[in-house]
């Protein structure tokens, strides 16, 4: 997959590496997960935007325009590493609860709902019960999330042995 050619744990930045190892430690999550996440939404660009996300973990605002709402993620800190990797592992971590409290099946279909964020539902449906936003299908996580692990994966490869 072209998208993980570059990525070890020796090419990450190190600055947000030390964050990330702090705010992992806060939350319960492993650090390289958090690195995979970090990659997958923005390749470790601080200043990144997309579709009104922003920064490291691309935190939503609305409104979903990165022109309106960079004044509000300016003011908010969202450029900064450690206010953005704080909020988006309180979206991990939250969705990982909810995910554990409503499903019998553990793993990481949570980080689906971590991507999609709040609000979305199947095609051609107005309104849904947050179970029903994000289907789970023989066991499978689904794009995202197979990417996020697959980047976790090498990561944890990589990992010198001590």
């Amino acid at each position: 997959m072209w998208f993980l050619l570059a990525v070890s744990l020796t090419s990450l930045p190190q600055d947000y590496m030390k964050i990330i190892r702090a705010e992992s430690r806060r939350y319960g999550f492993d650090p390289l997960l958090v690195a995979a996440v970090v990659y997958k939404e923005s390749r470790f660009t601080n200043r990144a935007c997309f579709r009104g996300s922003h920064g490291l973990m691309q935190i939503q605002l609305r409104p979903r325009s990165c022109k309106k709402s960079m004044s509000s993620a300016v003011a908010q800190g969202l450029y900064d590493p450690r206010v953005n990797i704080r909020r988006g592992l309180k979206l991990m971590s939250w969705w990982r609860r909810w995910w554990r409290k409503h499903h019998s099946a553990d793993g990481y279909h949570w980080l689906l709902h971590y991507n999609q964020g709040f609000g979305r539902c199947p095609s051609g449906k107005r309104r849904c019960k947050r179970s029903e936003r994000i289907p789970v299908r023989d066991g499978k996580v689904g794009g995202y999330a197979d990417r996020v692990l697959e980047i976790y994966r090498k990561l944890k490869k990589s990992r010198p042995t001590t």
